[in-house]
């Protein structure tokens, strides 16, 4: 067994490697939705032996923005207090771009949304995917104005 390390983007979208084997160059496909542990058989023959397949496998390499725990992946997005109380938008990068979420109003901090199918692929089936789940955090403003603490001193007081 040869471990290989991927990126999270190159599990998403699949890629390939150029392996030296016995001095032979052998080019590696890895699907998308190679996990860490995912084992890929290199015949032996490619690899330039007489017997004995050779295993390479998979480690997906830690993302700073995602989680991934099975198909499904987890990021956060941070929002002010103004948009956690009265809803709004935020724009969240997922795997496949940019999308934008919609905030209902009352959000809570740490509630998480479900962007459906944002997830990763499948191994055996690529075009099915998990999901992609949101974690909110709040923003709390640190230095209010004079009038910003005021009205939400009325609204305190109801």
């Amino acid at each position: 067994e040869q471990p290989v390390s991927i990126t999270l983007q190159e599990a998403f979208r699949g890629t390939q490697r150029i392996l030296e084997m016995s001095g032979h160059r052998v080019e590696v496909k890895i699907p998308a939705g190679a996990k860490s542990g995912t084992k890929i058989r290199v015949p032996a023959s490619s690899a330039g032996q007489a017997q004995g397949d050779i295993y390479l496998v998979i480690e997906v390499l830690p993302d700073q923005h995602f989680e991934v725990q099975g198909e499904d992946l987890y990021t956060q997005v941070n929002v002010d207090v103004y948009t956690a109380l009265l809803g709004g938008e935020a724009t969240v990068n997922t795997l496949t771009g940019r999308v934008l979420l919609t905030i209902p109003p009352g959000t809570q901090p740490g509630q998480k949304i479900r962007l459906a199918g944002q997830g990763m692929p499948h191994l055996r089936q690529p075009d099915k995917h998990g999901d992609c789940y949101v974690r909110i955090q709040i923003d709390i403003p640190r230095n209010l104005s004079a009038k910003q603490r005021s009205l939400i001193e009325q609204a305190r007081r109801g």
